[in-house]
């Protein structure tokens, strides 16, 4: 799974901020945790430290918190390559921050659902994700480099659409009947 959308990690850093880290409990501390392990794809420990982040935040009542942990959860997933439900994850995620007006959760959330969406092959959902992305962050006034960012991840699926037929389309192609 190749995809232009996925963030770069610097690994040495990660390293040490783990070992800062060592086995401290709180929400918090797991939550980096269980980031910072899926940077060094170490998937199985990530997936349970997003599992037990998740579970400590249900446990404070930070609804943001909780939303936070889902897509950190939903991050692992998409790097396990269980792409389904990290698409569900998100997608729940995106909605419940659009409800409470949690702007740069949303942000995060639209990102990482074009991004499952690209490895889906959906990119004209990806494209619809990206779009409402650029939307939301020129309202919230984003600096003009992470606006061209976007432009540019935008450009890249629209001209996927082009050259890569969408799963559907090629499906059809294949039925004779079909429209």
């Amino acid at each position: 799974m190749n995809n232009t959308l996925r963030e770069p990690a610097d690994e040495a850093a990660a390293l040490a901020r783990l070992e800062q880290l060592g086995t401290a409990r709180n929400t918090t501390a797991v939550a980096e945790r269980a980031e910072l392990l899926r940077v060094l794809g170490r998937l199985d420990e990530a997936l349970a430290m997003a599992e037990e982040s998740y579970r400590l935040a249900f446990f404070t009542g930070d609804r943001e918190f909780v939303v936070s942990t889902r897509l950190s959860r939903a991050r692992v997933l998409h790097d396990r390559g269980t792409l389904a439900r990290a698409l569900t994850e998100v997608s729940a995620c995106r909605q419940s921050a659009r409800t409470e007006g949690w702007g740069e959760l949303e942000a995060t959330s639209l990102y990482q659902q074009a991004s499952i969406l690209v490895d889906l092959t959906r990119y004209a959902e990806a494209q619809t994700a990206l779009t409402d992305l650029i939307e939301l962050k020129t309202a919230q006034r984003a600096p003009h480099e992470q606006l061209t960012a976007l432009s540019a991840a935008l450009e890249m699926v629209m001209r996927r659409i082009l050259v890569e037929p969408s799963p559907e389309a090629s499906a059809s192609q294949g039925d004779p009947g079909a429209v």
